[in-house]
């Protein structure tokens, strides 16, 4: 077999990453400067996206807290969907990476993945895309056609050069001039229902949507009590940081107990990934069949 081919054995069969994408940095050239692979890794010819689903069981979590109001099982999700299992998986799958790579003469810089793995200066949607993975959706983030936006993702710049996937180009995986479950979803109005961002990445130019990051803040701290809060305090539509930061010194402390880590932001919203309906034949069913609403 190629090297590409190893390698994607290799991380699936062993090292269980459940997608493989390959993409030429050219594909990320309008990155922009000091975020381009290249700039990470001078010489760099490719980019080895890897990503996970997410487990059902940390997925059910988000319904049971909204639905159910067992605020207290979002835990479950912020552990293993949102802070840590999933990332230190894929934080160790780039280290493994690279070494694989490294071990046959190509030197290999692999990214951390998400919160807590260091700040990543590098966007793994993107990679994702230009690696053929998925498309960007409404809600901002990237939808793969059998498991919807429910991954995680990490990359490596490689000075191999291995064989490249080609772009994603099955049918629109979110369509937003049909489907607005995210906007509606969405407890402090984050996802805009008209504005929108492109983005080139190869030869296609993608739209998806636009985030308001303040707006989503207010959600994924339980800065108020509709977006599952213990404190009842409003914050206007658009809020500035600094009440944002005043909201934060308002909130009750075991507000912050509730947290993953009691880093301070609980991660207690996560509806628009949970309630999009995007995710294949596998998804769908198990929605139906187990009350997932």
């Amino acid at each position: 077999m190629s090297l590409t081919d190893d390698l994607k054995t290799y991380l699936k069969e062993v090292v269980e990453v459940d997608y493989v994408g390959i993409a030429p940095v050219e594909r990320l050239a309008g990155a922009p400067e000091g975020y381009r692979p290249t700039d990470f890794l001078p010489g760099a010819r490719t980019v080895v996206v890897m990503a996970v689903r997410l487990g059902m069981g940390a997925i059910q979590a988000i319904f049971r807290a909204h639905e159910d109001g067992l605020r207290h099982a979002l835990c479950i999700y912020g552990t293993h969907g949102h802070m840590f299992t999933p990332n230190i998986h894929l934080n160790f799958a780039g280290y493994r990476a690279a070494r694989f790579l490294e071990r046959r003469g190509h030197i290999s810089a692999a990214l951390p993945s998400g919160p807590g793995g260091g700040g990543a200066p590098f966007s793994h949607r993107h990679a994702m895309v230009a690696a053929g993975i998925g498309e960007l959706g409404r809600n901002h983030v990237v939808l793969t056609p059998d498991w919807g936006p429910r991954i995680r993702a990490v990359s490596v710049m490689t000075r191999a050069d291995l064989e490249p996937d080609p772009l994603y180009s099955g049918p629109k995986i979110c369509d937003m001039s049909k489907c607005n479950i995210c906007v509606e979803m969405c407890p402090s109005h984050a996802i805009d229902p008209v504005k929108t961002n492109t983005v080139t990445i190869g030869e296609r130019t993608y739209e998806y949507g636009f985030i308001y990051p303040d707006r989503c803040r207010v959600s994924a701290e339980a800065l108020t009590k509709k977006t599952l809060g213990h404190v009842d305090q409003e914050l206007p539509l658009d809020p500035t940081p600094e009440e944002i930061n005043r909201a934060r010194e308002k909130i009750a402390p075991f507000n912050k107990f509730d947290s993953v880590a009691a880093l301070g932001a609980g991660y207690f919203c996560a509806k628009c990934l949970a309630y999009c309906p995007v995710g294949g034949e596998d998804w769908l069913k198990t929605v139906s069949s187990q009350q997932m609403y």
